[in-house]
C-alpha cells in the first residue's frame, strides 16, 4: 500500500508493507519528510494512521531519525508538529547519551525532549546514573533533576555524585553540578556548591587528583591541583600545597601553543617558610618559536631563591643534585648549506662551596656557523667558525675565535667506505685580567688528519633465513701534532668519560681550549641479529679499543698527561630475545691496571603489560658501586605491589627505597607509597608517605605518587 497526504503544507508519505513474520506479526514502515530535514523511520507491530489525530504505533516500536533511535511499547506521533510521545519501557540513544525511562516526549524538528524516572549512560565516558527528570532544551544541552552519577559498573556504586541539578553540555564535553555531594562507599567525602566534570574524553577545567602525604622535612603535605582550560591553545594548572612545617606553597604552570610558538612558564612561591623564616621561590620558563624559512628561537630560563631550595623542597636526591641553573637564549638558522647560531648563556650557581674561580663562564654572546658543501669537485668541504665572549666576575676573561675548515674525500662501494679527512684548526684569543705579563693574544694552529674506514657484512641465520646477522667493523686512524697550549686558559674545555662515542672522537677534549695531540688507531666491531620482517633487533654486541702509537703531552691544567699505550677495552651488549626478557650490559676493562674500570648491567623481566621487575648494577672504580631493584607486580586482579631499593655497595648505604600498594577497580584507584631517601648532597635523609585516590571519570591527570612510580620503576608509565 502506498499513500500520500498533505497536512499544513508538509509532505507526508507512508509506505506500508505487509509481511507475515511468525515472531513479530505485521510490520509497518513510514517515512516523514520535513522539507530538507532528516527522515523519520518507524517500524511497529501495529499502526493506526490518522490525518487529523495522532498516529499510534504499538508493539515493539522502533523509531529512528538521523543518529537518534527510540524504542518503546507505544509511540504517539503528531505528523504536523513532529512531536513524539513514547511510553512503556522507553529507550532513547544517540552517539553521546542513552536514556531509559517510563515515559518520554520528543520533538523531531529541533531534537528536544523530556524524560521522567530515567536512567542514563554516557558511552564515550563510561558514565551512568539516574534522574527523576531529564529534558533537552536544545540538541547539545541536557538538564537533569535529582541526579546520581558514577563511572562504576551497575550494582556496584563505589563512588557516586549526588546533585539536585546537573547540566550536561555535549558541545564542550562538560558536566556541571550544583550543591554536589560525593559519596565513597556510602560515606560523604566531599561537598561542593559547584562542580564540573568531563563527560567526554577531552580537556576541561576543574579540580584534579589531590595528593595527601607527609615527610619528615616538611610535615603534613597536601596539594590540590586546579586545572583551567583557558582556550584550545592555552591552559593553566594552579596547585595550592599545604606543608605542615613550612606553610602554604603556590605552584602555577602555564602552557601555550600558537601556530609558530609554544612554551611553558612555571612559578612556585612559598611566601614564608616557617623552618628558615624566608621566602622561597622557583621560576622556570621555556619557549620556542619557528619563524619559518629555517629560522627559529629557543629560550630557557630558570631561577631559585636560594642554594638549598631543591634540597628542602624538590623531594629527591636527583632533583637536589644540580649545582647550576641555565639561562639561555638561542637564535638559530638551518639551511641546506649553513647552520647558524647566536646565543647568550649564563648560569645561577647553587653550591656554596664552589669558588668564583671554578664557576662556569657566561657566553655573552656566542656566534657559531657551520657550513658544508657536498660533491665539491668530488670532495666534501666543511667549515666551522665560532666567536664567543667569555665573562665571569673573577679570573681571566676574553674573546675566542675558532676556525675549523675541513675537506674529505669519501670513497667506497657496496658494503664498505673509506673517508680520509683533513682539518685545519686555528684558535685565537683576546684576553683580559691576565697576570704576570702573560700573553694576552695566544694562538694555536694545527692540522687534524684522520682516515675512517667502515664495512658492512650480513648473512642469513636460523630456519629458512628468517634472521639476519650483521658484522660491522670500523677502523679509524687519527693524527694531531703537539702544540704547546699551557698558556691558554680553560673557558669551556674538559675531558669526557670514555665510551663508544669517545672512542672515535678525533679530539679527546671537549670545547675549544685544548687540542689533544695523538697518534691513535681506533678499532671497533659491531654485530647485530635482526629480523627484517618486523624490524626487531634481538641482539647487538660491540667491542672496541684505541691504540696509541706515540706519547701524548697536552693536558688540562690540573691533570697529568696520559701515558697508557691503549684505552680501556669497551664491550656493550643489548639483548631482546623474548617478549618477556631484555637486558643491556656495558663493560670496560683497563689493560694497564689489569682490572675492571666501569660496568653497568640492566635486566628487565616483563611477562605482560602489568608485571615488571628491573634489576640494575652500576660500577665506576673509586667513584660508585650501586645496585637497583624495582618492581610493579599484581597479586590479584585489583591489588598491585610496587617498590624500589637503590643501594650503594661502596658506602654500605641505601640511597632510596620505597614500597607501596595500589588497589584499582574499574572506576577508582587508591595508592599508598612510603619512601625513604637521601635528599641532599651532605647525605641527610627524609621519609615521606604519599596517599592518593583517583575517581575515574572525575579527573585525568595524576599527582606526585604517579610521578614517583613512573620515575622510579622503568616501564611503569607504559603499562
Amino acid at each position: 500500500m502506498i499513500c500520500a497526504l498533505i497536512w499544513t503544507g508538509l509532505a507526508f508519505s507512508c509506505i506500508a508493507g505487509a509481511s507475515e513474520d511468525p515472531d513479530n506479526g505485521l510490520k509497518l514502515e513510514m517515512a516523514r519528510e520535513l522539507g530538507d530535514a532528516e527522515k523519520v523511520h518507524v517500524s511497529a507491530d501495529q499502526a493506526i494512521l490518522s490525518i487529523r489525530e495522532d498516529s499510534v504505533f504499538s508493539g515493539d516500536v522502533e523509531l529512528q531519525y538521523g543518529e537518534r533511535r527510540i524504542i518503546a511499547d507505544e509511540v504517539r506521533y503528531d505528523a504536523g508538529t513532529g512531536r513524539l510521545n513514547a511510553s512503556g519501557n522507553v529507550r532513547y540513544a544517540d552517539p553521546r547519551i542513552e536514556l531509559t525511562g517510563r515515559q518520554g516526549e520528543f520533538e523531531t524538528g529541533d531534537a528536544t525532549g523530556n524524560f521522567v524516572s530515567t536512567s542514563f549512560r554516557l558511552p564515550q565516558r563510561d558514565g551512568r546514573g539516574e534522574a527523576q527528570q531529564i529534558w533537552t532544551p536544545s540538541d547539545n544541552i541536557v538538564e537533569l533533576r535529582d541526579v546520581s552519577y558514577t563511572t562504576c559498573p551497575v550494582d556496584k556504586d563505589d563512588w557516586v555524585l549526588l546533585a539536585p541539578r546537573v547540566t550536561l553540555n555535549r558541545e564542550n564535553g562538560v558536566g556541571v553540578g550544583r550543591n554536589v555531594q560525593l559519596r565513597f562507599k556510602g560515606v560523604p567525602v566531599l561537598y561542593a556548591p559547584y562542580l564540573s566534570f568531563p563527560i567526554e574524553d577531552q580537556r576541561k577545567s576543574g579540580i584534579l587528583v589531590p595528593d595527601v602525604g607527609r615527610s619528615d622535612s616538611s610535615g603534613f603535605d597536601m596539594s590540590v591541583p586546579i586545572y583551567w582550560n583557558m582556550a584550545p591553545n592555552r591552559d593553566l594548572i594552579f596547585t595550592p600545597r599545604l606543608l605542615g612545617k613550612r606553610g602554604v606553597q603556590f605552584d602555577a604552570a602555564f602552557r601555550y601553543l600558537w601556530p609558530r610558538s609554544s612554551g611553558e612558564l612555571n612559578a612556585v612561591y612559598l611566601p614564608s617558610d616557617d623552618l628558615v623564616n624566608a621566602t622561597r621561590s622557583h621560576t622556570r620558563f621555556k619557549h620556542r618559536t619557528n619563524f619559518g624559512t629555517g629560522w627559529g628561537l629557543d629560550a630557557s630560563l630558570e631561577h631559585v631563591s636560594d642554594d638549598r631550595y631543591f634540597e628542602d623542597l624538590a623531594g629527591s636526591l636527583g632533583a637536589a643534585s644540580p649545582t647550576h641553573l641555565e639561562r639561555r637564549g638561542d637564535l638559530r638558522y638551518r639551511g641546506e648549506t649553513w647552520r647558524l647560531l647566536a646565543r647568550t648563556q649564563g648560569f645561577q650557581t647553587l653550591a656554596a662551596n664552589i669558588t668564583e674561580d671554578n664557576r662556569p663562564y657566561e657566553r655573552v654572546p656566542q656566534f657559531l656557523a657551520n657550513g658544508s658543501w657536498n660533491n665539491f669537485a668530488g670532495t666534501k668541504v666543511g667549515l666551522r667558525a665560532e666567536v664567543v665572549n667569555f665573562q665571569r666576575r673573577s679570573g681571566v676573561t676574553g674573546l675566542r675565535l675558532d676556525l675549523r675548515p675541513d675537506v674529505s674525500l669519501p670513497v667506497g662501494g657496496p658494503g664498505f667506505s673509506i673517508t680520509p679527512r683533513l682539518e685545519l684548526r686555528h684558535t685565537q684569543y683576546q684576553l683580559s685580567n691576565r697576570v704576570d705579563n702573560a700573553d694576552r693574544t695566544p694562538t694555536v694552529t694545527a692540522p687534524v688528519l684522520s682516515i675512517d674506514s667502515r664495512a658492512f657484512f650480513e648473512r642469513p641465520v636460523g630456519g629458512v633465513g628468517k634472521l639476519t646477522q650483521t658484522l660491522e667493523p670500523r677502523v679509524q686512524y687519527t693524527h694531531i701534532p703537539f702544540r704547546d697550549q699551557s698558556n691558554i686558559p680553560i673557558f669551556d674545555s674538559g675531558e669526557p668519560d670514555f665510551n663508544n662515542v669517545q672512542l672515535f672522537r678525533q679530539n679527546r677534549f671537549t670545547g675549544g681550549d685544548r687540542l689533544g695531540d695523538t697518534d691513535k688507531l681506533s678499532i671497533g666491531v659491531t654485530s647485530r641479529l635482526l629480523n627484517f620482517g618486523d624490524g626487531r633487533e634481538y641482539l647487538t654486541a660491540t667491542l672496541g679499543q684505541a691504540l696509541f702509537l706515540s706519547d701524548r703531552a697536552v693536558s688540562l691544567p690540573d691533570g697529568a698527561s696520559p701515558v697508557a699505550d691503549s684505552s680501556n677495552m669497551i664491550a656493550e651488549v643489548g639483548m631482546n630475545f623474548s617478549r618477556r626478557w631484555n637486558a643491556d650490559v656495558g663493560y670496560q676493562w683497563d689493560p694497564e691496571a689489569t682490572q675492571s674500570s666501569k660496568a653497568e648491567v640492566r635486566v628487565q623481566f616483563r611477562p605482560d603489560d602489568e608485571r615488571i621487575v628491573n634489576l640494575a648494577y652500576r660500577f665506576r672504580r673509586q667513584e660508585l658501586e650501586q645496585s637497583d631493584l624495582s618492581f610493579a607486580w599484581p597479586v590479584s586482579s585489583r591489588w598491585n605491589f610496587v617498590g624500589r631499593w637503590n643501594y650503594s655497595l661502596q658506602d654500605d648505604k641505601t640511597l632510596e627505597r620505597f614500597a607501596g600498594v595500589e588497589y584499582e577497580t574499574c572506576c577508582w584507584v587508591a595508592r599508598v607509597v612510603s619512601r625513604n631517601f637521601v635528599n641532599s648532597r651532605d647525605g641527610s635523609r627524609d621519609t615521606a608517605v604519599f596517599t592518593q585516590i583517583h575517581f575515574k571519570g572525575l579527573a585525568s591527570v595524576g599527582g606526585r605518587a604517579d610521578l614517583l612510580l613512573e620515575n622510579g620503576i622503568l616501564g611503569y608509565g607504559s603499562r
